[in-house]
């Protein structure tokens, strides 16, 4: 439990602090918005919900055992829907809703998960090789 709330909290920092930025370089740009507490709450909840997702799936030894490509799906079924509700509640998909803008949302999902699937197919021998050196080196590290 102990690896997983660190795992979480490492993940929640970098997405949020990420984000937040993200956020405060679209605000400039559009000059004199500025970012509501809301914003920050429902960024910070969508953070939340990533890094524990990303934790279970990517960090659990039993998920890991069966693949990354297991994992990512699992992430996917897990965040994307959360992540459309979020974007939705924060107003992103709501005055620009129309059928390409999620056309384009689903299109770069796909994409992504599509590189995904062609980088692991491409990399699986090193992958195993790396990630065995790097369990090696965890465990030597703990010691």
């Amino acid at each position: 439990m102990k690896e997983f709330l660190k795992n979480t909290r490492d993940a929640l920092a970098y997405s949020f602090s990420w984000l937040v930025i993200c956020l405060m370089a679209f605000l400039l740009i559009r000059r004199g918005d500025t970012i509501r507490v809301m914003s920050l709450v429902r960024v910070f909840a969508l953070c939340l919900w990533g890094a524990v997702c990303f934790a279970l799936c990517f960090k659990n030894a039993k998920l890991q055992k069966k693949g990354f490509l297991f994992s990512l799906t699992c992430f996917y079924v897990l965040f994307i829907p959360v992540e459309i509700f979020l974007f939705y509640r924060m107003g992103i998909f709501q005055q620009k809703g129309s059928a390409g803008v999620w056309i384009a949302f689903a299109v770069i999902i796909v994409l992504l998960y599509l590189a995904a699937l062609l980088i692991n197919e491409r990399m699986k021998k090193k992958a195993a090789v790396y990630s065995e050196k790097l369990h090696e080196y965890q465990r030597q590290s703990r010691n």
